[in-house]
C-alpha cells in the first residue's frame, strides 16, 4: 500500500491543473465546460483545490512515491471526514465557483440520474470511494496509475468494502477497467458529456 502523504500549495495546484486541463479529444468535454469562465479553468482549478486542500488536512492523500508522481484521494464511509471539514470544503468549493455556479453545477452532476454513490447511500452500503486520481504530465503514461488504484484496492480490502469511482472520460473509464473495476453505468449529462459509473466489489 502507497503512503499517505501531506502536499504543499504548489503540489495542490499542480495536481489540480492536471486534473482540470486533461484533454478529453473531439469525442467528448467532460464537465469541464460547465464550470464558470470556460475555457479559461482557473475556477475548475480552484475549485478542484478547494477538495485536495481539505483531503490534505484531514490525511486523505495517498501517493505513488516521496517524488509525488500521482495522488489519490480516497474516502471511507466507515471513517468519514468529521462534519467541519465537510462544511469547511463545501464552503472552499462555493467560494471558488460563487455559490449560484456551485449551485448550479451540483444541479448538472444531478441531471443524468442518480450517481453510483447516492445508490450506495440510500441503500445504506459502505464503500470506499476515489474522489481525484491524478498523475503529473511527465509521468503519465508509465504505469503510475495503477499503484494508485491497487492502494484504493487494499484500502477497501481491509474492511470489506467495494470501491466506486465516477469519471467524465471515457479513457478514464477503460484505464479503471483495465486495472480491474467493472462499468456499471454511464449517465449522459449533456451533449457529449458523460459519467461513468464503475465498481470493484470486495
Amino acid at each position: 500500500m502507497l503512503n499517505k502523504v501531506k502536499l504543499t500549495e504548489a503540489e495542490m495546484r499542480e495536481f489540480a491543473e492536471v486534473f482540470a486541463y486533461y484533454d478529453y479529444g473531439d469525442k467528448e468535454i467532460g464537465m469541464v465546460p460547465y464550470y464558470p469562465g470556460y475555457p479559461d479553468r482557473t475556477s475548475l482549478v480552484n475549485y478542484l483545490v478547494a477538495m485536495i486542500k481539505t483531503a490534505n488536512e484531514y490525511d486523505g492523500i495517498y501517493a505513488t512515491s516521496e517524488n509525488r508522481e500521482g495522488i489519490i484521494i480516497l474516502t471511507d464511509t466507515t471513517h468519514p471526514y468529521p462534519g467541519i471539514a465537510m462544511f469547511k470544503m463545501v464552503w472552499r468549493m462555493a467560494r471558488a465557483l460563487g455559490f449560484r455556479n456551485f449551485s448550479d453545477i451540483v444541479k448538472k452532476f444531478q441531471a443524468g440520474g442518480a450517481s453510483l454513490e447516492k445508490t450506495y447511500r440510500d441503500k445504506k452500503k459502505q464503500f470506499v470511494q476515489i474522489e481525484l486520481l491524478a498523475v503529473k504530465k511527465e509521468y503519465q503514461g508509465k504505469g503510475f496509475m495503477r499503484p494508485l488504484v491497487e492502494t484504493a484496492f487494499e484500502v477497501a480490502d481491509e474492511a470489506g468494502l467495494p470501491v466506486i469511482v465516477s469519471t467524465d472520460a471515457k479513457l478514464k473509464k477503460e484505464k479503471y477497467e483495465h486495472i480491474g473495476m467493472k462499468h456499471v453505468g454511464t449517465r449522459t449529462l449533456g451533449e457529449k458529456s458523460f459519467m461513468y459509473d464503475l465498481v470493484r466489489e470486495k
